[in-house]
């Protein structure tokens, strides 16, 4: 992973020298050695040639450091290129080494470098912008330090000869100078970032589309329309995100294609940065954390996930034992289950349900991470009932998708005047379903600031998060969500925030928990 900004920083310097090598005079024995082997104009070129490519290595090294792969062809070429003329224009065999050698280890990793962006579509970073100025400064000082015995005429720009070393330094500095500053122009002169709106309908069809044939079922909270929407240009793949403060929070991993991940996630950074805006990635799974480490971001643990392996499920093994009594206690108190498919459910009943449960539990309908009722946003799933003498006590909408990998769900709201085991049952319920269906996992959500330890050396905001998670049971029950769970035996698989180093950390975790909220009035308002 070290491999892009290592060698973003190699040609880099390498840059600096061909520009510094310009504007300073060659070595007299080898420049009078080689006017015997080649034509002086040739030498004249290849002296500006090498300038001109040490000014482009500078802006380059940007696009290096975003893995682009034109980035990478251009470069390797130009290294080359460049270590030819080093050895034409006064047989500079020094800097043609250092070309040569940067060079083959840009192809000895050619793999890290699989972005296929344009150059131009590098967001403007001025870091590298004030660096590349800084060394067009140095080789213009170098020059006038150099030749500062020589005279200024203004026909030094049109002497050419062997010895007119002065000349020949002005010209190359000066066209490396232009150069440079022309693409940063060019650069800041860009049209301005895309606006940030909600997904339209079209937008939401073909989100629905690729959710629907992938493997990742929580891309369905994409249909909340509370989320903008980032497309792969393949149209095979999107992330869904939205913004507060500084900071512009994309929920999940990408959703769609797995190989198109790393690409999207690197646009994503590049729209954070065209916005001047924070990179957050909220509930991340670890196997992707390499490709986030990629882009200079940093991982933090935010809890642990619940999934339950329905292969290995069996509710009639002897570790059941007290799930096979709740499912047969249920059904003989008189709960029952019922399936409707998407759009046949009836949303008023639910909605009495749900704002009941709202009104019991003192809270309001969260956003970003979590659905609401909305039948806009229910009329996408399949429902699920739990009946009590007939009348339906419980619901949840499922999050299935065509793959059949994992299921899951999104509200799952209880009536408070429901039997004590009604959740229970609707959540077993479920995993025998899924199990029945071919699924090979089902996901009971996410437990936050599950398996935090405050270990020494742990980073402050993983001591801090076990702290809230022992400790902040009146704020959020923490563990009795942990020990529901567990009742039903899954695997706990970590899950991570990734973020800016440093102090960004704590503002993305205030700015995220605002959006899930609903605003800051959310925080402190249950």
């Amino acid at each position: 992973s070290l491999a892009a900004p290592v060698l973003a920083v190699l040609v880099f310097l390498s840059g600096g020298v061909l520009l510094i090598s310009g504007a300073t005079p060659a070595i007299d024995q080898r420049l009078e050695a080689l006017g015997f082997l080649l034509p002086h104009h040739l030498i004249e070129v290849s002296h500006l040639g090498a300038s001109l490519i040490g000014g482009l290595c500078l802006l380059l090294a940007q696009g290096l450091r975003r893995r682009l792969s034109a980035a990478w062809v251009l470069t390797l070429v130009l290294l080359l290129t460049g270590a030819l003329l080093s050895l034409f224009k006064g047989f500079d065999w020094e800097e043609a080494t250092l070309l040569i050698c940067t060079a083959a280890l840009l192809a000895c990793f050619r793999r890290e470098f699989y972005r296929r962006s344009r150059l131009m579509e590098v967001p403007f970073s001025p870091l590298f912008v004030v660096a590349s100025l800084c060394v067009i400064a140095a080789s213009v000082w170098l020059l006038l330090f150099t030749y500062q015995d020589v005279p200024y005429e203004k026909q030094l720009w049109w002497q050419f000869a062997l010895d007119a070393n002065a000349p020949r330094s002005l010209r190359a500095t000066l066209g490396s100078a232009v150069l440079v500053g022309a693409l940063a122009l060019a650069w800041l002169l860009r049209a301005a970032p895309p606006q940030i709106h909600s997904p339209s309908e079209e937008e939401l069809e073909r989100a629905r589309r690729i959710v629907k044939a992938s493997g990742q079922p929580d891309g369905w909270l994409a249909m909340t329309g509370d989320k903008a929407l980032l497309f792969h240009e393949s149209g095979e793949a999107f992330l869904m995100y939205a913004r507060r403060g500084r900071s512009m929070v994309a929920l999940f991993d990408p959703i769609g294609n797995p190989g198109q991940r790393a690409e999207l996630i690197w646009q994503f950074r590049d729209l954070c940065d065209l916005h001047h805006s924070r990179p957050v990635f909220y509930e991340v799974r670890a196997e992707n954390l390499p490709f986030y480490m990629d882009t200079g971001l940093t991982a933090l643990k935010l809890g642990e996930e619940a999934r339950v392996d329905l292969a290995a499920f069996d509710l009639a093994s002897k570790g059941k034992k007290d799930l096979r009594y709740t499912w047969n206690r249920a059904q003989r108190d008189g709960l029952s289950l019922e399936f409707f498919e998407a759009g046949t459910a009836p949303l008023d009943e639910l909605g009495a349900i749900s704002d009941a449960w709202l009104q019991s539990k003192q809270v309001r309908e969260k956003g970003f991470s979590l659905g609401r009722f909305d039948p806009a946003y229910l009329r996408h799933f399949r429902i699920a009932v739990a009946r009590f003498e007939g009348r339906i006590i419980a619901f949840a909408n499922l999050l299935e998708t065509d793959l059949r990998e994992v299921a899951s769900l999104d509200l799952m709201r209880v009536h408070p005047d429901a039997p004590g085991l009604s959740m229970e049952f609707l959540m077993l319920g479920l995993i025998l379903h899924f199990k029945e269906l071919g699924y090979r996992h089902f996901s009971l959500g996410l437990v936050p600031l599950a398996g935090l330890h405050p270990r020494r050396g742990a980073p402050l905001t993983q001591r801090l998060g076990a702290i809230v998670f022992r400790a902040g049971e009146q704020f959020y029950n923490f563990q009795g969500l942990r020990r529901f769970k567990d009742k039903f035996d899954p695997l706990w698989e970590p899950r991570y925030m990734v973020v800016p180093a440093g102090l960004d950390p704590l503002v993305a975790f205030a700015d995220t928990a605002a959006l899930i909220a609903g605003g800051l009035t959310g925080l402190v308002k249950r």
